[in-house]
Protein backbone atom coordinates (compact mmCIF):
# COMPACT_ATOMS: atom_id res chain seq x y z
CA UNK A 1 0.00 0.00 0.00
CA UNK A 2 1.49 3.32 -1.03
CA UNK A 3 0.57 6.14 1.28
CA UNK A 4 0.16 9.67 0.04
CA UNK A 5 0.31 11.95 3.02
CA UNK A 6 2.26 13.71 5.67
CA UNK A 7 2.19 11.09 8.39
CA UNK A 8 5.19 8.85 7.86
CA UNK A 9 4.42 6.72 10.89
CA UNK A 10 0.91 5.67 10.09
CA UNK A 11 1.15 6.37 6.44
CA UNK A 12 -2.20 8.09 6.60
CA UNK A 13 -2.90 11.57 5.45
CA UNK A 14 -5.21 12.89 8.13
CA UNK A 15 -6.57 16.33 7.61
CA UNK A 16 -9.40 18.17 9.24
CA UNK A 17 -11.80 19.78 6.87
CA UNK A 18 -11.54 23.43 7.76
CA UNK A 19 -8.22 23.00 9.40
CA UNK A 20 -6.33 24.49 6.45
CA UNK A 21 -7.24 28.08 7.18
CA UNK A 22 -9.41 30.36 9.23
CA UNK A 23 -11.56 31.21 6.24
CA UNK A 24 -12.85 27.67 6.02
CA UNK A 25 -13.42 27.11 9.70
CA UNK A 26 -17.08 26.76 10.46
CA UNK A 27 -19.54 24.19 11.63
CA UNK A 28 -18.51 21.76 8.84
CA UNK A 29 -15.60 20.12 10.57
CA UNK A 30 -15.06 16.40 10.24
CA UNK A 31 -11.95 14.32 9.82
CA UNK A 32 -11.20 13.15 6.30
CA UNK A 33 -8.59 10.46 6.07
CA UNK A 34 -6.95 9.71 2.77
CA UNK A 35 -4.81 6.85 1.56
CA UNK A 36 -3.78 5.55 -1.83
CA UNK A 37 -3.10 1.94 -2.73
CA UNK A 38 0.02 0.97 -4.63
CA UNK A 39 -2.02 0.65 -7.81
CA UNK A 40 -3.05 4.30 -7.57
CA UNK A 41 -6.59 3.90 -6.23
CA UNK A 42 -7.47 6.68 -3.78
CA UNK A 43 -9.69 6.20 -0.72
CA UNK A 44 -11.30 8.94 1.38
CA UNK A 45 -12.72 7.92 4.75
CA UNK A 46 -14.87 9.83 7.25
CA UNK A 47 -15.80 8.13 10.50
CA UNK A 48 -19.26 9.05 11.75
CA UNK A 49 -20.45 6.87 14.59
CA UNK A 50 -23.84 8.43 15.22
CA UNK A 51 -25.73 5.64 13.41
CA UNK A 52 -24.70 2.07 12.46
CA UNK A 53 -24.69 2.71 8.70
CA UNK A 54 -22.25 3.84 6.04
CA UNK A 55 -22.22 4.94 2.40
CA UNK A 56 -19.81 3.72 -0.24
CA UNK A 57 -19.29 6.01 -3.22
CA UNK A 58 -17.12 5.30 -6.26
CA UNK A 59 -16.32 7.97 -8.85
CA UNK A 60 -14.82 6.88 -12.17
CA UNK A 61 -12.89 9.60 -13.99
CA UNK A 62 -14.70 9.13 -17.28
CA UNK A 63 -18.16 9.83 -18.66
CA UNK A 64 -19.80 10.32 -21.99
CA UNK A 65 -17.41 13.12 -22.98
CA UNK A 66 -14.72 10.46 -23.37
CA UNK A 67 -16.62 8.43 -25.97
CA UNK A 68 -15.22 8.34 -29.48
CA UNK A 69 -17.21 8.96 -32.64
CA UNK A 70 -18.65 5.60 -33.62
CA UNK A 71 -18.87 4.48 -30.00
CA UNK A 72 -21.23 7.16 -28.68
CA UNK A 73 -23.28 5.71 -25.84
CA UNK A 74 -20.54 3.48 -24.48
CA UNK A 75 -20.26 5.13 -21.06
CA UNK A 76 -24.00 5.02 -20.41
CA UNK A 77 -24.46 1.44 -21.61
CA UNK A 78 -21.45 0.28 -19.60
CA UNK A 79 -22.95 1.82 -16.47
CA UNK A 80 -26.11 -0.23 -17.11
CA UNK A 81 -24.09 -3.38 -17.68
CA UNK A 82 -22.27 -2.99 -14.37
CA UNK A 83 -25.57 -3.81 -12.64
CA UNK A 84 -25.65 -7.19 -14.37
CA UNK A 85 -23.26 -8.58 -11.80
CA UNK A 86 -19.91 -10.22 -12.32
CA UNK A 87 -18.49 -13.52 -13.44
CA UNK A 88 -19.56 -15.01 -10.11
CA UNK A 89 -22.71 -12.99 -9.30
CA UNK A 90 -25.73 -13.18 -11.60
CA UNK A 91 -25.01 -16.53 -13.23
CA UNK A 92 -25.47 -20.24 -12.64
CA UNK A 93 -22.58 -21.20 -14.94
CA UNK A 94 -20.37 -18.39 -16.21
CA UNK A 95 -18.18 -20.55 -18.45
CA UNK A 96 -21.19 -21.91 -20.33
CA UNK A 97 -22.68 -18.41 -20.48
CA UNK A 98 -19.38 -16.96 -21.74
CA UNK A 99 -19.22 -19.51 -24.54
CA UNK A 100 -22.65 -18.41 -25.73
CA UNK A 101 -21.78 -14.72 -25.38
CA UNK A 102 -18.74 -15.25 -27.60
CA UNK A 103 -20.98 -16.87 -30.20
CA UNK A 104 -23.39 -13.93 -29.94
CA UNK A 105 -20.54 -11.52 -30.66
CA UNK A 106 -19.39 -13.61 -33.62
CA UNK A 107 -22.88 -13.63 -35.14
CA UNK A 108 -23.30 -9.90 -34.54
CA UNK A 109 -20.03 -9.25 -36.38
CA UNK A 110 -21.44 -11.13 -39.39
CA UNK A 111 -24.71 -9.16 -39.18
CA UNK A 112 -22.83 -5.90 -39.02
CA UNK A 113 -20.66 -6.79 -42.01
CA UNK A 114 -23.65 -7.99 -44.02
CA UNK A 115 -25.58 -4.80 -43.30
CA UNK A 116 -22.67 -2.71 -44.50
CA UNK A 117 -22.58 -4.71 -47.74
CA UNK A 118 -26.30 -4.24 -48.42
CA UNK A 119 -26.06 -0.86 -50.16
CA UNK A 120 -23.39 -2.15 -52.55
CA UNK A 121 -25.29 -5.33 -53.35
CA UNK A 122 -28.37 -3.20 -54.03
CA UNK A 123 -26.27 -1.00 -56.30
CA UNK A 124 -24.15 -3.56 -58.11
CA UNK A 125 -25.89 -6.92 -57.77
CA UNK A 126 -29.59 -6.16 -57.26
CA UNK A 127 -30.55 -9.70 -58.27
CA UNK A 128 -28.88 -10.95 -55.06
CA UNK A 129 -30.49 -8.42 -52.76
CA UNK A 130 -33.41 -10.55 -51.61
CA UNK A 131 -31.14 -13.48 -50.84
CA UNK A 132 -28.78 -11.14 -48.97
CA UNK A 133 -31.57 -9.76 -46.83
CA UNK A 134 -32.73 -13.26 -46.00
CA UNK A 135 -29.17 -14.05 -44.94
CA UNK A 136 -29.25 -11.12 -42.51
CA UNK A 137 -32.65 -12.14 -41.21
CA UNK A 138 -31.40 -15.67 -40.58
CA UNK A 139 -28.41 -14.31 -38.69
CA UNK A 140 -30.67 -12.13 -36.58
CA UNK A 141 -32.74 -15.18 -35.68
CA UNK A 142 -29.61 -17.05 -34.71
CA UNK A 143 -28.53 -14.14 -32.51
CA UNK A 144 -31.93 -14.11 -30.81
CA UNK A 145 -31.64 -17.84 -30.16
CA UNK A 146 -28.18 -17.48 -28.67
CA UNK A 147 -29.32 -14.58 -26.50
CA UNK A 148 -32.23 -16.65 -25.25
CA UNK A 149 -29.93 -19.58 -24.54
CA UNK A 150 -27.40 -17.49 -22.61
CA UNK A 151 -30.20 -15.90 -20.58
CA UNK A 152 -30.97 -19.37 -19.21
CA UNK A 153 -27.82 -19.08 -17.13
CA UNK A 154 -28.63 -15.59 -15.82
CA UNK A 155 -29.87 -15.06 -12.27
CA UNK A 156 -31.86 -11.90 -12.82
CA UNK A 157 -31.02 -8.92 -10.58
CA UNK A 158 -28.87 -11.01 -8.23
CA UNK A 159 -26.44 -8.14 -7.65
CA UNK A 160 -29.31 -5.86 -6.61
CA UNK A 161 -31.00 -8.55 -4.53
CA UNK A 162 -27.88 -9.31 -2.51
CA UNK A 163 -27.65 -5.65 -1.56
CA UNK A 164 -31.40 -5.47 -0.85
CA UNK A 165 -31.33 -8.54 1.39
CA UNK A 166 -28.57 -6.89 3.37
CA UNK A 167 -30.41 -3.65 4.01
CA UNK A 168 -29.11 -1.47 1.18
CA UNK A 169 -30.56 1.95 0.38
CA UNK A 170 -29.77 4.52 -2.31
CA UNK A 171 -28.24 1.86 -4.56
CA UNK A 172 -27.76 3.50 -7.93
CA UNK A 173 -25.37 4.96 -10.50
CA UNK A 174 -25.24 7.97 -12.79
CA UNK A 175 -23.34 8.68 -15.98
CA UNK A 176 -22.25 12.27 -16.49
CA UNK A 177 -19.99 13.86 -19.07
CA UNK A 178 -16.85 13.99 -16.93
CA UNK A 179 -17.51 11.24 -14.38
CA UNK A 180 -19.56 8.13 -13.67
CA UNK A 181 -20.80 7.55 -10.13
CA UNK A 182 -21.69 4.29 -8.32
CA UNK A 183 -23.09 4.44 -4.79
CA UNK A 184 -25.02 2.64 -2.07
CA UNK A 185 -25.69 2.87 1.68
CA UNK A 186 -25.57 -0.20 3.92
CA UNK A 187 -25.60 -1.25 7.57
CA UNK A 188 -22.15 -0.83 9.09
CA UNK A 189 -21.75 -4.57 9.62
CA UNK A 190 -22.06 -5.11 5.86
CA UNK A 191 -18.95 -3.13 4.91
CA UNK A 192 -16.96 -6.18 3.84
CA UNK A 193 -19.87 -7.24 1.67
CA UNK A 194 -19.70 -3.86 -0.08
CA UNK A 195 -15.95 -4.21 -0.67
CA UNK A 196 -16.42 -7.72 -2.02
CA UNK A 197 -19.33 -6.78 -4.31
CA UNK A 198 -17.83 -3.61 -5.76
CA UNK A 199 -14.34 -4.99 -6.26
CA UNK A 200 -15.78 -8.11 -7.89
CA UNK A 201 -17.68 -6.22 -10.59
CA UNK A 202 -14.65 -3.99 -11.19
CA UNK A 203 -12.25 -6.92 -11.48
CA UNK A 204 -14.53 -9.44 -13.19
CA UNK A 205 -17.25 -7.67 -15.17
CA UNK A 206 -19.48 -10.08 -17.05
CA UNK A 207 -21.19 -7.72 -19.55
CA UNK A 208 -23.98 -10.30 -19.85
CA UNK A 209 -27.32 -9.74 -21.59
CA UNK A 210 -25.54 -7.21 -23.78
CA UNK A 211 -27.89 -7.12 -26.75
CA UNK A 212 -31.16 -6.88 -24.76
CA UNK A 213 -29.67 -4.15 -22.56
CA UNK A 214 -28.41 -2.27 -25.63
CA UNK A 215 -32.01 -2.21 -26.85
CA UNK A 216 -33.18 -0.91 -23.47
CA UNK A 217 -30.71 1.97 -23.48
CA UNK A 218 -31.50 2.74 -27.10
CA UNK A 219 -35.18 2.88 -26.23
CA UNK A 220 -34.42 5.40 -23.48
CA UNK A 221 -33.62 7.96 -26.16
CA UNK A 222 -36.97 7.48 -27.87
CA UNK A 223 -38.80 7.91 -24.59
CA UNK A 224 -36.67 10.72 -23.17
CA UNK A 225 -35.78 12.74 -26.26
CA UNK A 226 -37.80 11.86 -29.34
CA UNK A 227 -41.13 12.32 -27.54
CA UNK A 228 -40.09 15.31 -25.45
CA UNK A 229 -40.27 18.79 -27.03
CA UNK A 230 -38.08 20.30 -24.30
CA UNK A 231 -35.44 17.61 -24.78
CA UNK A 232 -35.49 18.03 -28.57
CA UNK A 233 -35.05 21.77 -28.12
CA UNK A 234 -32.24 21.33 -25.63
CA UNK A 235 -30.47 18.88 -27.92
CA UNK A 236 -30.47 21.47 -30.69
CA UNK A 237 -29.37 24.22 -28.31
CA UNK A 238 -26.35 22.26 -27.11
CA UNK A 239 -25.51 20.92 -30.56
CA UNK A 240 -25.54 24.47 -31.91
CA UNK A 241 -23.63 26.08 -29.04
CA UNK A 242 -20.83 23.48 -29.19
CA UNK A 243 -19.27 22.72 -32.56
CA UNK A 244 -16.06 20.97 -31.44
CA UNK A 245 -16.10 19.85 -27.82
CA UNK A 246 -17.70 16.48 -26.89
CA UNK A 247 -20.16 18.30 -24.62
CA UNK A 248 -22.08 18.89 -27.89
CA UNK A 249 -23.87 15.51 -27.75
CA UNK A 250 -26.81 15.68 -25.36
CA UNK A 251 -28.00 12.07 -25.71
CA UNK A 252 -26.44 9.19 -27.60
CA UNK A 253 -27.73 8.66 -31.13
CA UNK A 254 -29.64 5.42 -31.68
CA UNK A 255 -27.70 4.84 -34.91
CA UNK A 256 -24.53 4.52 -32.82
CA UNK A 257 -26.08 2.91 -29.77
CA UNK A 258 -27.65 0.17 -31.89
CA UNK A 259 -24.26 -0.75 -33.32
CA UNK A 260 -22.19 -0.84 -30.15
CA UNK A 261 -20.44 -4.10 -29.43
CA UNK A 262 -19.43 -5.84 -26.25
CA UNK A 263 -15.81 -5.18 -27.18
CA UNK A 264 -16.55 -1.43 -27.41
CA UNK A 265 -17.63 -1.53 -23.78
CA UNK A 266 -14.70 -3.68 -22.79
CA UNK A 267 -12.28 -1.25 -24.43
CA UNK A 268 -13.87 1.71 -22.61
CA UNK A 269 -13.76 -0.22 -19.34
CA UNK A 270 -10.12 -1.24 -19.77
CA UNK A 271 -9.12 2.30 -20.72
CA UNK A 272 -10.90 4.32 -18.04
CA UNK A 273 -11.93 2.01 -15.18
CA UNK A 274 -8.37 1.88 -13.94
CA UNK A 275 -7.17 2.48 -10.37
CA UNK A 276 -5.69 5.92 -11.00
CA UNK A 277 -9.07 7.15 -12.31
CA UNK A 278 -11.08 5.71 -9.42
CA UNK A 279 -11.86 7.53 -6.20
CA UNK A 280 -13.64 5.71 -3.37
CA UNK A 281 -15.28 7.57 -0.48
CA UNK A 282 -16.48 5.65 2.58
CA UNK A 283 -18.48 7.71 5.09
CA UNK A 284 -20.31 6.50 8.19
CA UNK A 285 -19.91 4.11 11.08
CA UNK A 286 -16.58 2.68 9.94
CA UNK A 287 -13.05 2.41 11.28
CA UNK A 288 -10.12 3.62 9.24
CA UNK A 289 -7.98 0.58 9.97
CA UNK A 290 -10.72 -1.79 8.84
CA UNK A 291 -11.29 0.23 5.67
CA UNK A 292 -7.57 0.14 4.93
CA UNK A 293 -7.40 -3.62 5.42
CA UNK A 294 -10.45 -4.29 3.26
CA UNK A 295 -9.26 -1.86 0.59
CA UNK A 296 -5.95 -3.64 0.30
CA UNK A 297 -7.57 -7.08 0.34
CA UNK A 298 -10.27 -6.42 -2.25
CA UNK A 299 -8.95 -3.56 -4.41
CA UNK A 300 -5.20 -3.89 -4.00
CA UNK A 301 -4.81 -6.53 -6.72
CA UNK A 302 -6.44 -4.47 -9.48
CA UNK A 303 -3.53 -3.93 -11.84
CA UNK A 304 -2.41 -0.36 -12.49
CA UNK A 305 -2.63 1.00 -16.01
CA UNK A 306 -1.27 4.03 -17.84
CA UNK A 307 -3.46 7.13 -17.91
CA UNK A 308 -5.43 7.41 -21.13
CA UNK A 309 -5.22 10.38 -23.45
CA UNK A 310 -7.04 13.40 -22.03
CA UNK A 311 -9.60 15.47 -23.91
CA UNK A 312 -7.52 18.07 -25.72
CA UNK A 313 -10.37 19.68 -27.63
CA UNK A 314 -11.16 23.24 -26.58
CA UNK A 315 -14.38 24.77 -27.84
CA UNK A 316 -13.34 27.65 -30.13
CA UNK A 317 -14.51 31.15 -29.33
CA UNK A 318 -17.93 31.80 -30.82
CA UNK A 319 -17.68 34.47 -33.55
CA UNK A 320 -21.31 35.59 -33.38
CA UNK A 321 -24.82 34.78 -32.23
CA UNK A 322 -26.22 31.40 -33.29
CA UNK A 323 -29.95 30.65 -33.60
CA UNK A 324 -31.91 27.48 -34.25
CA UNK A 325 -35.64 26.72 -34.43
CA UNK A 326 -37.32 23.43 -33.55
CA UNK A 327 -40.84 22.66 -34.78
CA UNK A 328 -42.92 20.43 -32.51
CA UNK A 329 -46.47 19.84 -31.35
CA UNK A 330 -45.98 21.80 -28.17
CA UNK A 331 -46.29 25.15 -26.50
CA UNK A 332 -43.53 27.66 -27.32
CA UNK A 333 -40.28 27.60 -25.37
CA UNK A 334 -37.17 29.71 -25.71
CA UNK A 335 -33.76 28.51 -24.53
CA UNK A 336 -30.65 30.67 -24.44
CA UNK A 337 -27.10 29.43 -23.81
CA UNK A 338 -23.96 31.46 -23.08
CA UNK A 339 -20.52 29.89 -23.10
CA UNK A 340 -18.97 29.96 -19.65
CA UNK A 341 -16.08 28.59 -17.64
CA UNK A 342 -14.77 25.33 -16.23
CA UNK A 343 -14.76 24.61 -12.50
CA UNK A 344 -11.32 26.10 -11.80
CA UNK A 345 -11.77 29.46 -13.53
CA UNK A 346 -11.63 32.64 -11.46
CA UNK A 347 -15.03 33.56 -12.88
CA UNK A 348 -16.72 30.28 -11.92
CA UNK A 349 -17.86 31.35 -8.42
CA UNK A 350 -19.61 34.41 -9.87
CA UNK A 351 -21.50 32.16 -12.29
CA UNK A 352 -22.78 30.11 -9.36
CA UNK A 353 -24.10 33.26 -7.71
CA UNK A 354 -25.60 34.55 -10.96
CA UNK A 355 -27.42 31.25 -11.44
CA UNK A 356 -29.12 31.66 -8.07
CA UNK A 357 -29.79 35.35 -8.54
CA UNK A 358 -31.47 34.92 -11.90
CA UNK A 359 -33.28 31.65 -11.84
CA UNK A 360 -33.49 29.85 -8.54
CA UNK A 361 -37.04 29.77 -7.24
CA UNK A 362 -39.93 32.23 -7.09
CA UNK A 363 -37.82 35.00 -5.55
CA UNK A 364 -35.25 34.98 -8.33
CA UNK A 365 -34.96 38.00 -10.58
CA UNK A 366 -36.16 36.40 -13.81
CA UNK A 367 -39.14 34.76 -12.13
CA UNK A 368 -40.23 37.96 -10.39
CA UNK A 369 -39.81 40.03 -13.54
CA UNK A 370 -41.09 37.72 -16.30
CA UNK A 371 -43.63 35.61 -14.41
CA UNK A 372 -45.00 37.79 -11.60
CA UNK A 373 -44.52 41.44 -12.57
CA UNK A 374 -44.76 41.45 -16.38
CA UNK A 375 -46.91 38.32 -16.77
CA UNK A 376 -44.93 37.19 -19.84
CA UNK A 377 -44.08 33.62 -18.86
CA UNK A 378 -45.53 30.63 -17.11
CA UNK A 379 -42.08 29.67 -15.85
CA UNK A 380 -38.43 30.57 -16.26
CA UNK A 381 -35.28 28.88 -14.97
CA UNK A 382 -31.50 28.90 -15.24
CA UNK A 383 -28.92 26.12 -15.03
CA UNK A 384 -25.45 25.11 -16.13
CA UNK A 385 -24.74 22.38 -18.65
CA UNK A 386 -23.28 19.77 -18.14
CA UNK A 387 -23.76 20.99 -14.59
CA UNK A 388 -21.43 18.93 -12.43
CA UNK A 389 -22.19 19.28 -8.71
CA UNK A 390 -18.93 21.19 -8.19
CA UNK A 391 -18.48 22.48 -11.73
CA UNK A 392 -17.35 20.92 -14.98
CA UNK A 393 -13.89 19.88 -16.16
CA UNK A 394 -14.22 21.84 -19.41
CA UNK A 395 -15.82 25.11 -20.42
CA UNK A 396 -19.57 24.69 -20.09
CA UNK A 397 -22.66 26.79 -20.94
CA UNK A 398 -25.05 28.82 -18.81
CA UNK A 399 -28.66 28.28 -19.92
CA UNK A 400 -31.94 30.13 -19.51
CA UNK A 401 -35.27 28.45 -20.32
CA UNK A 402 -38.48 30.48 -20.58
CA UNK A 403 -42.06 29.31 -21.24
CA UNK A 404 -44.15 32.17 -22.70
CA UNK A 405 -47.81 32.54 -21.72
CA UNK A 406 -50.42 32.09 -24.40
CA UNK A 407 -50.51 35.10 -26.71
CA UNK A 408 -47.00 36.27 -25.78
CA UNK A 409 -44.44 36.23 -28.58
CA UNK A 410 -41.02 34.65 -28.04
CA UNK A 411 -39.34 37.85 -29.13
CA UNK A 412 -41.02 39.74 -26.30
CA UNK A 413 -39.79 37.22 -23.74
CA UNK A 414 -36.30 37.23 -25.19
CA UNK A 415 -36.15 41.01 -24.99
CA UNK A 416 -37.25 40.92 -21.34
CA UNK A 417 -34.52 38.39 -20.48
CA UNK A 418 -31.84 40.58 -22.04
CA UNK A 419 -33.13 43.56 -20.07
CA UNK A 420 -32.64 41.65 -16.83
CA UNK A 421 -29.13 40.64 -17.89
CA UNK A 422 -28.33 44.26 -18.74
CA UNK A 423 -29.53 45.28 -15.30
CA UNK A 424 -27.28 42.68 -13.73
CA UNK A 425 -24.33 44.01 -15.73
CA UNK A 426 -24.89 47.66 -14.86
CA UNK A 427 -26.45 47.86 -11.37
CA UNK A 428 -24.58 46.42 -8.38
CA UNK A 429 -26.39 43.67 -6.54
CA UNK A 430 -27.44 44.80 -3.09
CA UNK A 431 -25.42 43.42 -0.21
CA UNK A 432 -28.47 41.81 1.39
CA UNK A 433 -29.52 40.04 -1.83
CA UNK A 434 -25.97 38.90 -2.54
CA UNK A 435 -25.43 37.56 0.96
CA UNK A 436 -28.75 35.75 0.86
CA UNK A 437 -27.78 33.97 -2.35
CA UNK A 438 -24.35 33.02 -1.07
CA UNK A 439 -25.90 31.71 2.15
CA UNK A 440 -28.34 29.60 0.14
CA UNK A 441 -25.54 28.07 -1.95
CA UNK A 442 -23.51 27.23 1.13
CA UNK A 443 -26.54 25.90 2.96
CA UNK A 444 -27.22 23.47 0.12
CA UNK A 445 -23.73 22.05 0.55
CA UNK A 446 -24.03 21.89 4.33
CA UNK A 447 -27.39 20.13 4.24
CA UNK A 448 -26.16 17.62 1.67
CA UNK A 449 -23.08 16.90 3.75
CA UNK A 450 -25.11 15.96 6.79
CA UNK A 451 -25.98 12.67 5.08
CA UNK A 452 -23.31 10.02 4.58
CA UNK A 453 -24.13 9.66 0.90
CA UNK A 454 -24.10 13.43 0.36
CA UNK A 455 -20.71 13.95 1.98
CA UNK A 456 -19.26 10.92 0.18
CA UNK A 457 -20.48 12.34 -3.13
CA UNK A 458 -18.85 15.71 -2.48
CA UNK A 459 -15.55 14.21 -1.36
CA UNK A 460 -15.19 11.73 -4.20
CA UNK A 461 -16.28 14.29 -6.80
CA UNK A 462 -13.89 16.95 -5.50
CA UNK A 463 -11.03 14.46 -5.56
CA UNK A 464 -11.88 13.42 -9.11
CA UNK A 465 -12.33 16.98 -10.28
CA UNK A 466 -9.44 18.80 -8.62
CA UNK A 467 -7.22 15.86 -7.61
CA UNK A 468 -7.71 17.11 -4.07
CA UNK A 469 -10.83 16.68 -1.93
CA UNK A 470 -9.93 19.90 -0.09
CA UNK A 471 -11.17 21.72 -3.18
CA UNK A 472 -14.49 21.67 -1.29
CA UNK A 473 -13.08 24.26 1.09
CA UNK A 474 -11.56 26.31 -1.70
CA UNK A 475 -14.87 26.31 -3.54
CA UNK A 476 -16.75 27.51 -0.48
CA UNK A 477 -14.20 30.23 0.26
CA UNK A 478 -14.26 31.42 -3.35
CA UNK A 479 -18.05 31.60 -3.29
CA UNK A 480 -18.02 33.60 -0.08
CA UNK A 481 -15.58 36.09 -1.65
CA UNK A 482 -17.80 36.94 -4.65
CA UNK A 483 -18.60 40.68 -4.75
CA UNK A 484 -21.21 42.77 -6.51
CA UNK A 485 -18.49 43.96 -8.85
CA UNK A 486 -17.59 40.36 -9.72
CA UNK A 487 -21.21 39.79 -10.71
CA UNK A 488 -21.24 42.82 -13.01
CA UNK A 489 -17.87 42.02 -14.57
CA UNK A 490 -18.77 38.40 -15.26
CA UNK A 491 -22.13 39.38 -16.75
CA UNK A 492 -20.52 41.97 -19.06
CA UNK A 493 -17.81 39.52 -20.10
CA UNK A 494 -19.90 36.45 -20.94
CA UNK A 495 -23.55 37.48 -21.48
CA UNK A 496 -22.91 39.04 -24.87
CA UNK A 497 -24.53 38.79 -28.28
CA UNK A 498 -21.46 37.08 -29.77
CA UNK A 499 -21.33 34.47 -27.01
CA UNK A 500 -25.02 33.59 -27.25
CA UNK A 501 -26.98 30.70 -28.79
CA UNK A 502 -30.77 30.90 -28.96
CA UNK A 503 -33.05 27.90 -29.59
CA UNK A 504 -36.77 28.43 -30.08
CA UNK A 505 -39.51 25.83 -29.94
CA UNK A 506 -42.05 26.67 -32.64
CA UNK A 507 -45.49 25.11 -32.08
CA UNK A 508 -47.00 23.27 -35.03
CA UNK A 509 -50.36 21.61 -35.48
CA UNK A 510 -50.84 17.87 -35.09
CA UNK A 511 -49.50 16.04 -38.10
CA UNK A 512 -47.52 18.97 -39.50
CA UNK A 513 -44.21 17.49 -38.37
CA UNK A 514 -43.25 13.86 -38.66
Amino acid sequence: MKMSGISALAGILLLLLGGGGLAAQDEMQFPVKQFTLDNGLTFLVVERHNAPVFSGYIVVGAGSAYEKIGDIGTAHLLEHMMFKGSQSIGTTDYLAEKELMDKEDSVWAKIDMARQQTRYIALNEPEKLEEHRQYISDLENILDSLTAASSEYVIQNEFDEIYTRNGAAEFNATTGYDFTHYFVSLPANRMELWFAMESDRLKHPALREFFPERDVVSEERRLSVENSPEAKLFEQLIGTAFIAHPYQIFWEWQSEENNLTRSDLRNFFDTYYIPSRLTVAVVGDVRLEEVQNLAERYFGDIPPAPDPEPIYTVEPEQPGERRVDVSFESNPVISIAYHKTAFDSDDEPAFRVIDRLLGSGRTSRLFKSLVIDRQLCLAVSTYTFPGGMMGDLHNAVFCIDAYPKEGIENVEVEKAIYEELEKLASVPVGERELQKVKNNIDAAFIWASYSNIGLAAYLATAQGLAKDWKYIMKMRDRLKAVTAEDIMNTTRKYFTLENRTVATLIPVGKGEVQ
